[in-house]
Order: C-alpha cells, then structure tokens, then sequence
C-alpha cells in the first residue's frame, strides 16, 4: 500500500517566528557607508565610460534548444539595446568544451563563451560572472529500473553520454572513468535526442545536464518513461557524489528532491553540479567588459532583460567575485565592476576611502551573512511543512471514508498556513516553495482517488 496522510498532530500549533517582518539593522548601516563612500566617484566615474558603442561580437553558446543558447541570444539583444556593441553575434556550438577552444583561437574566436566550471581552461580564457549551478541527471528507462540501481549498473547498457564537445560528454566521462564502468554504447546526443531514446528504447541511460527547473524533465516525468539513479544513498555521509566533489574541486555534491519533477523522482537523489560560467577572451576592452558584467546583473529579471519570456534560471544570477574560487582568474574588467573601482580622484583621499571601504566590508558582510541566516530559516520552514506532512503518515488502503476525509482536512489546514507564510515573505517564492506545492498535490490525489474509490467524493 502506498504510504500517505492520516491525523493531524500537534504540529498544526506552528508558531510564527516574523521573518521578513523587519529590516536587518546591518542591511541599514551597509547603505549609509555605501552611500558615503560611493556618491563622490559617481560622476567621475561616468566620465570615464566609453561614449560610442564597440564592434562586432561574438558569443559562443551551445545548441539550439539549451539554456546557453537561450541566455546568448538574450543577453545579445540587451548589449545591442543598450548600445555597448554595433552587432552580436549568437553562435551555435556543442557545448563547453568547444566554447572554451573558441576563446584560444587567435583570430576568429569568440569574444564571449558560456562554460562549464570543470572544463579545462586555455590560457586566454577570463571568467565574467559565475552564472547558475548545472546539476546531473542520471536517468534509467523505466523498463530496466529494477536492473539499474547503481552507476555500476551501467556496465555494458547502452548510455546516452551528451553531444561530442558539450560539457556534459566531458562530466559523464568523468564519472563514469571514475567508478571504472565500461558501457556497451555511447551515444553522443543532445538532451532532447536522449529523451526521445529513453522513452522508445533505443537507449537504456542518459546522462541529462541542466538547471533546475528544467522545461525538458518537467515534459520528460510526465511520460512516467523514465526513473532516477542516485550516486549513493542520500542519506549516508561519504557516497558516491561525495567522493566525485573529493576527486574534482570544479564539482559539488548534491540532491534533487523528491518530487522536483511531476512525481518525479519519487525520493531524493544524490547527484552532482557545476557552476555554469560566462567567460571572455583576454584581450577584450577592459571597459566592455566591465559594461557587460553590468549589464548581467542589472538586467536579468523581467521580458526585456535576460530572463526573457520564460528563462527563469536568469532569476539565479547573483553577483559572486571569489576568485580564489575558480580555476578561471577574473578579466579586469569585470573585476573593476565587482570592486567599484573608484577614479584616480580618490587617490588623494586614500586614507579616508580606505577607513570607508573597511567599514563597508564589515558591514556588507554582516548584511550578507544575516541574509543567508534568513534564507536558511526561509528554507527551514519549507522543510518543517514536509516533515509535518511526512510525520502523518499512514496506509491510506486501511482508512474509512470519514477517516479520509479527515486527511484531507487536515492537509488543506496545513497547505492555508503555508500559503500564508508565502503571503508574509516567511517563505521563499522559489522552487522549494514549488516542491512543497507538488507534495501537497501528489498526497491530494491520492487521498481523493482512495474516496473515488470507497464511495466519497473525491
């Protein structure tokens, strides 16, 4: 029987804890300094803008119905609009690895290129912006599910591997030359390609690339054709993902929840990411590109910036100047935008300037620090609504129709609280608000169907 919903505990006494309710006194003090530090080079620094808009450029991105693509076609348009180039010019590429020899090459490159993180630089090579994480999504055809448990499974099945050239060729080689498994054919296909093979047989695993939320497995875990694999137990410290994080710096651990997808997957996976990145060729102007890495972050949301249409994962770009944690150093360029550089005006106040960036430092490390406290309580409460849906469990094939309809009350009180700390900024609009959503779906369904069945009204 299938495991679901049955009385209400004592956690429906959720108690409110106001956040959100306030603004953080540090976020305060960071404005005042910035503000007192900052406003002096405004109109210097204006004057050191380029008037006239630059060449022709070009950008590398990857095939037509992925992301890069995507994020290159509208990031083009933004730097004609805004007038920083006469022309950019949108490539079609396989993936990271090729992008990355695009920027080596001395004539005839691109001047721009989007990147995995653990692709292997060239020299040339100048990080922009760290962009959004990529995760692995390991998928076994639905038929084979009960054969394929694990990555060593894969041995001798026929596994789709990612385009030649695209960065997730390059990751699924590496884990797979990691774990030392020898699969009986490669096929080296887009993602969509993959899915289609998946759900007509022609290959038994795919190796999937991509952010989430993903249009593609949102599509692809409607067709009920397809289970994931998991690199090890999630709940079990050192597994396989943990070992991968280990052996490549440029890779993280971590895992999709349950019901990231429509029902799917149906529990946690343990997995991998990257950290898709923008890069520029060295030689690049300073100046463009620290007008490009503006543009970036002050056009990403809405229809007419980066996010476009439906091009949510431009919603995740946050500024992230750590280069002590890339393999990639940063262009100038962009490092003058995250830095603020400020005119040789405020060369003769270097002491004043220095006392004010210390305090502005100190200050916006507080801010950011009390943030990411709030966003893990924001977080927290989206798993505290699972654990209270989790702690109600029972076999639903053992209950009355009373009892039923009871469940459902109770989970329609849970779901109002929910939606009210939505209301109240006490919980993220992202999508581990929208997991909570498809919880609560799924385990609504399932109630009413049990009703169908005994009677009640479903």
């Amino acid at each position: 029987g299938r495991t679901e919903l049955c009385h209400v505990n004592s956690m429906d006494t959720h108690q409110d804890q106001g956040v959100g309710s306030s603004v953080p006194v540090p976020a305060i003090v960071a404005a005042v300094v910035a503000l007192a530090v900052v406003v002096g080079g405004l109109a210097a620094t204006r004057g050191l803008r380029d008037s006239g808009p630059h060449r022709l450029l070009v950008i590398a991105t990857g095939s037509e119905d992925g992301t890069y693509h995507a994020l290159g076609v509208a990031l083009a348009r933004v730097l004609e609009e805004e007038g920083l180039v006469k022309q950019a010019v949108v490539e079609v590429t396989d993936g990271s690895v090729a992008n990355m020899r695009r920027i080596g090459e001395a004539d005839g490159g691109a001047d721009l290129a989007f990147v995995q993180s653990d692709t292997e630089p060239v020299s040339a090579a100048r990080l922009v912006a760290p962009l959004y994480d990529e995760v692995l999504h390991i998928l076994v055809a639905e038929g084979i599910a009960d054969e394929v448990r694990a990555i060593h499974d894969l041995a001798g099945r026929r596994v789709a591997v990612g385009p030649a050239g695209s960065g997730t060729r390059q990751l699924s080689a590496r884990v797979l030359g990691h774990f030392a498994v020898a699969v009986g054919e490669e096929f080296e296909v887009s993602a969509s390609a993959a899915a289609e093979g998946l759900q007509d047989g022609s290959v038994d695993a795919a190796f999937i690339l991509t952010s989430i939320p993903s249009r593609l497995m949102d599509e692809l875990a409607t067709t009920d054709a397809v289970r994931f694999l998991s690199l090890g137990d999630p709940q079990e410290a050192g597994n396989e993902s943990d070992a991968l994080a280990l052996v490549f710096p440029s890779i993280k651990a971590t895992t999709i929840p349950r019901s990231t997808y429509v029902g799917l997957p149906r529990r946690p996976v343990r997995t991998i990411a990257v950290s898709a990145l923008l890069v520029a060729r060295e030689g690049l102007a300073p100046d463009l590109v620290r007008e490009i890495t503006e543009a970036v972050f002050e056009h990403r949301g809405g229809a007419g910036g980066l996010e476009g249409v439906e091009l949510v994962v431009a919603q995740r770009i946050r500024e992230d100047f750590r280069p002590g944690a890339h393999v990639i150093p940063f262009h100038e360029g962009a490092a003058s935008y995250y830095l603020r550089e400020e005119p040789p005006f405020f060369v003769a106040y270097a002491e004043a300037i220095s006392l004010g960036l210390t305090l502005l430092v100190g200050a916006y490390s507080a801010f950011l620090g009390l943030r990411e406290w709030m966003k893990r309580r924001m977080k927290n409460r989206v798993d505290a609504y699972l654990l209270e849906v989790a702690g109600l469990a029972s076999d639903l094939g053992e209950l009355t129709a009373e009892q039923l309809t009871e469940h459902r009350k109770a989970l329609e009180r849970i779901r109002h609280r929910a939606f009210a700390d939505l209301v109240a900024e006490r919980l993220p609009a992202d999508e581990s608000f929208s997991i909570l959503q498809n919880h609560f779906r799924d385990e609504f369904a399932a109630v009413n169907a049990r009703l169908r069945e005994k009677g009640g009204v479903g």
